[in-house]
């Protein structure tokens, strides 16, 4: 008898898996409020913190402890599954909203309200690889694999699209007329951290009682152990080519959120315009992404869409790097947005899935954590080279600009020509790779498809 995950006893799916999914989803939205919550309000930010790069810091400390972190939760959830891994991010996360919560009351003294608030970013900061790793590994165990891509599509991209809201909303918290509303705004993203502790009372189990698809099957090929694992993705040069240019997108896309703010308001762009490009760029990206997933969920089409997607979005990031420079097109800035979000996104998740297809049976959170991480270093590798190659602003930007509204931040106007031309570059160079050197292999899909037609047989 043919063996299939709805109809078999030996494969299905259970109701459950869509707790599961949206609890990730939850943790991994509210990581991406945490993150973010500073980059729209920059200005804002560095005079009520009283630091010139608070801002810089709140959103450089998710991506350099990431790294150390991010090993640590590669083995941890590899060994211990998706069960605590969840828990932990969850509380971790929750505390360190918590102290930011307290950091940015009135009622603290000035002078150590970024030294406490830091320390609950860094806190958060610490659960953001324990739950960014849990969608593949999700999706591996709990979903069918006609289900997977959209399943991880749907758990890995509410990161970005928390990151997305959060952009949007903090400039309707603090702006000109409430400067000092950082209270409010924390309590907002404390409240929405609360909401996967408490769905973490659904978690109670890392695996299904019984196994979703063949490759997660208790006779299927074992998982080597950690160690072996990150050897055998550093092995693999259809891994490497992924990591690198994935990686490399991920870092350039944090990069580009960290900068997109101060490179509009110079250019007489009002805030509420800025925090919502960066909405624009995540809510494209989530259709480009749904999309995606649904096509290679049918047709298995990953290399393809892949390939076409980041030359599209590589269009879509030349077109930005122009137009940023220019005030009054607001149409150019969003089309551009829109494009490049619509493509960039779609890579992401599949992207991500493509790392097991081309490490199996290396565990998933290890091939996806390590995607992730270089991205990671990547991205405090961008963010700090832009920043370096800013420049002053002429007359003309300096009467236009919408960025500060005191003289005594005049200074921290910037210029951001040269930065996206750099980001450009970067880019460019990573879709040039990726076209030319990645050629994956399908191992699991293929050992899924063999095992199937054994039974057959």
């Amino acid at each position: 008898m043919i063996s299939t995950p709805f109809n078999s006893d030996d494969y299905r799916v259970y109701p459950k898996r869509w707790i599961y999914l949206l609890a990730v989803s939850m943790i991994n939205f509210s990581n991406g409020n945490t993150w973010i919550t500073y980059a729209a309000i920059t200005f804002y930010t560095n005079n009520y913190y009283s630091n010139n790069n608070a801002a810089l810091f709140f959103n450089v400390i998710f991506m350099v402890l990431s790294i150390p972190v991010g090993f640590l939760a590669c083995w941890w959830i590899d060994k211990f599954g998706l069960r605590s891994a969840y828990h932990i991010g969850t509380w971790a996360n929750f505390i360190g909203n918590i102290i930011r919560l307290v950091a940015s009351g009135t009622f603290i003294d000035p002078s150590i309200r970024f030294p406490i608030a830091i320390t609950g970013q860094a806190i958060a900061a610490f659960a953001q690889p324990f739950v960014m790793f849990l969608p593949t590994k999700l999706a591996a165990y709990w979903f069918a694999d006609n289900e997977r891509a959209i399943a991880n599509t749907l758990s890995s991209m509410s990161n970005p699209i928390g990151i997305a809201v959060m952009y949007s909303l903090a400039p309707v918290f603090v702006n000109k007329t409430t400067p000092k509303n950082f209270f409010n705004m924390n309590i907002a993203v404390t409240a929405v951290a609360f909401i996967p502790v408490i769905l973490s009372l659904f978690i109670t189990a890392s695996k299904p009682p019984t196994p979703a698809t063949p490759s997660r099957a208790e006779n299927s090929v074992e998982s080597p152990s950690f160690l072996d694992g990150v050897i055998l993705c550093f092995k693999s040069k259809t891994f490497i080519v992924l990591s690198i240019c994935l990686g490399g997108g991920v870092g350039l896309f944090n990069a580009l959120y960290n900068n997109l703010q101060p490179a509009l308001c110079v250019k007489g762009y009002n805030p509420t315009f800025n925090g919502g490009m960066g909405t624009l760029l995540i809510m494209s990206g989530l259709v480009g992404a749904a999309i995606s997933g649904i096509i290679v969920d049918k047709w298995g089409k990953f290399e393809k869409v892949m390939k076409v997607s980041f030359c599209v979005a590589g269009v879509a990031a030349a077109s930005l790097s122009i137009c940023i420079n220019y005030e009054g097109v607001e149409w150019w800035v969003v089309l551009s947005i829109f494009v490049f979000g619509a493509a960039g996104f779609s890579i992401y998740p599949i992207g991500l899935e493509m790392g097991v297809e081309a490490t199996f049976p290396v565990a998933e959170a290890t091939s996806t954590g390590l995607i992730i991480m270089i991205g990671q270093i990547q991205g405090v590798f961008y963010v700090v080279m832009t920043n370096l190659a800013v420049g002053k602003p002429d007359p003309h930007d300096m009467a236009i600009q919408t960025c500060v509204d005191q003289n005594d931040q005049i200074h921290t106007v910037l210029t951001w020509k040269w930065p996206f031309l750099i980001w450009l570059a970067c880019i460019s160079v990573l879709i040039m790779s990726f076209v030319a050197f990645f050629w994956p292999k399908y191992k699991r899909r293929e050992y899924e498809a063999a095992k199937r037609w054994n039974e057959i047989e």
